[in-house]
């Protein structure tokens, strides 16, 4: 079946000192066309519904259907869907509420956000009269500053005219400049040339200052060094005259030495002679007829004296001074040699 269904959202059978907690009644209008009827053959139905709010004991709940009365002999089925649809249609009515709620939050929110833009709207306004007004006077500006260039541009056609004149002036003046140039250079080469030549004489001049100076250096240095040196070779005069001396005595010691060692050594030699000559005899006396070897206790070995146990002095050991010269330190191999060095070296 086709069912057409007006709702009214007019709550009926309520005083105006109903409480919140009453039982409402909605009247539903149904327009019920069964199948095989044509669309004009319609039933009217009305259901009255009892709903209870929120709140309440355990009883059935908002939305729950209760008292369902039709005066109209209609089949049991079609009451069931009527009661679907009514509960059908509660929930959409509770739906549209919903977004109702949600609307109208959405359009005062849009309607703080259309009060900002206003007042934003309305702060640009005041920030662009501020701007037209700069603007005018920025033209004002404009205005001043194109009847100062007319001014500047009259000045400057002036000043190319005068510009012209000095041109000119100055085109006089420069060949008059020039030619006074080329003069004051031909003067400036010749003095120059002079100026050149003065400074080569000048600088042999200097030079020869400068070699003699350097001479004076050195003949003042030699002089200094002179008594130095002269010093020194006293020293080392007063130093060789010394070791020659001690030289000398220690050559004649070693000879007195040595003559003394030979005589020590003669008589040691005509000593060991007669000792050869009574060993000899001793040996001969003891000879016996017997061939029997006896037992003889060793003659001792006689060794030739050491010059030391006579109380003879050993000879000093030759040691050869270190002969060096003492500016340039050449080690020489005797001392006539360093002598003749010394002299060249202090020369």
């Amino acid at each position: 079946q086709r069912v057409t269904v007006s709702l009214s959202l007019s709550p009926a059978g309520q005083g105006p000192g109903a409480g919140p907690g009453d039982t409402q009644e909605v009247t539903v209008s149904l327009s019920l066309s069964p199948a095989g009827q044509g669309p004009g053959d319609t039933q009217g139905v009305i259901v009255s519904l009892s709903l209870s709010p929120a709140g309440q004991g355990p009883g059935p709940g908002p939305g729950d259907t209760q008292g369902v009365t039709c005066p109209c002999p209609c089949p049991q089925q079609d009451k069931a869907q009527v009661q679907a649809q009514v509960t059908s249609l509660l929930g959409e009515l509770r739906e549209s509420q919903n977004r109702l709620e949600r609307s109208r939050a959405e359009r005062e929110h849009l309607e703080r956000r259309a009060r900002s833009d206003a007042e934003r709207c309305q702060q640009l306004e005041e920030v662009t009269q501020g701007h037209q007004v700069q603007l005018d006077q920025l033209r004002l500006q404009v205005t001043n500053l194109e009847t100062a260039l007319r001014v500047e541009r009259r000045g400057a056609t002036e000043e190319k005219r005068k510009l012209v004149q000095l041109q000119a002036a100055y085109h006089h003046l420069f060949q008059e400049y020039d030619a006074h140039i080329k003069a004051s250079l031909e003067g400036d080469k010749r003095s120059q040339e002079q100026l050149r030549a003065a400074e080569a004489a000048l600088a042999l001049k200097q030079d020869l200052i400068d070699r003699l100076k350097a001479e004076a250096e050195r003949q003042r240095a030699a002089l200094e060094t002179i008594p130095v040196l002269q010093a020194q070779a006293d020293i080392y005069r007063a130093d060789f005259e010394a070791e020659r001396a001690a030289r000398e005595q220690l050559h004649g010691q070693r000879e007195a030495l040595q003559e003394e060692l030979k005589q020590l050594r003669l008589r040691l030699g005509g000593d060991g002679a007669r000792y050869g000559n009574t060993r000899k005899k001793t040996q001969t006396t003891q000879k016996t007829p017997q061939n029997t070897p006896k037992h003889h206790p060793p003659h001792p070995i006689l060794v030739p004296p050491n010059p030391l146990s006579f109380g003879g002095v050993p000879p000093p050991p030759e040691e050869g001074p270190d002969l060096c010269c003492p500016k340039c330190q050449y080690k020489a191999p005797d001392m006539d040699t360093l002598q003749i060095h010394v002299m060249d070296c202090i020369k």
